[in-house]
């Protein structure tokens, strides 16, 4: 019976991936075609809201310590978001777009949704790496956010998610995510979440591969 659910857990997370790579395929072409680019924009808020469904709906241990995960990072990764907004003093000085929805205190509820995406995602793949030592792997985990937000800075302003002032993209970005980002790393790993087989990486992965190649189309010469 346990053999049965094993196999019947692991063909939901394949299922999983192929959603995970569909989406983000049909969603970059999407975006690489000037007549559905308008339509897809639109769409963004519904694709963060599927990837944060398929994380919650895939998860197969203890569900307790991933809603207290998703409850901190979404608190911390939002209340962030709005202290960066209202002083500049955080990320630099910027503010949002209406390409991520509705928002509160001038920051779009989905930015938390987006911090634990991003979170699980990575904390998952440096599972998968075996890397056993959390500091180091929170360490690694940030560095590969910091790279992973230097592809998007110039996507995210052309597309309307957020802008900088002048702009340009502060250096002190990169440290508040890193320094963002491994805060909420030592979260993920104090929890201890079950590792889930191949969820994080293909979702980080299809992220990552859909900004670099937008932010090939759009040049890199907005950076401070």
């Amino acid at each position: 019976m346990e053999g049965q659910n094993d196999q019947s857990d692991l063909k939901v997370k394949k299922i999983a991936v192929a959603v995970i790579i569909i989406f983000h395929l049909v969603g970059l072409i999407g975006f690489l075609l000037p007549v559905t680019q308008p339509y897809f924009i639109k769409l963004v808020p519904f694709h963060l809201l599927l990837m944060f469904a398929i994380i919650l709906f895939t998860y197969n241990a203890n569900i307790k310590r991933l809603l207290l995960f998703v409850s901190g990072v979404f608190l911390c990764g939002f209340l962030v978001e709005v202290l960066g907004v209202h002083t500049g003093k955080i990320f630099g000085s910027y503010y949002y777009g209406d390409t991520l929805g509705y928002k509160i205190a001038a920051v779009p509820i989905l930015m938390g949704v987006n911090w634990v995406i991003l979170i699980f995602s990575v904390g998952q793949m440096m599972k998968s790496l075996k890397i056993g030592n959390s500091i180091l792997a929170s360490v690694l985990g940030a560095i590969t956010l910091v790279i992973f937000d230097y592809f998007l800075e110039p996507v995210a302003m052309k597309f309307d998610y957020w802008e900088w002032d002048l702009h340009e993209i502060p250096g002190q970005n990169f440290v508040a995510w890193f320094i963002v980002s491994l805060i909420l790393f030592k979260f993920y790993y104090a929890l201890g979440l079950k590792q889930q087989k191949y969820i994080g990486t293909a979702m980080f992965v299809s992220q990552l591969i859909f900004f670099v190649v937008l932010y090939m189309t759009t040049g890199s010469n907005i950076f401070a």
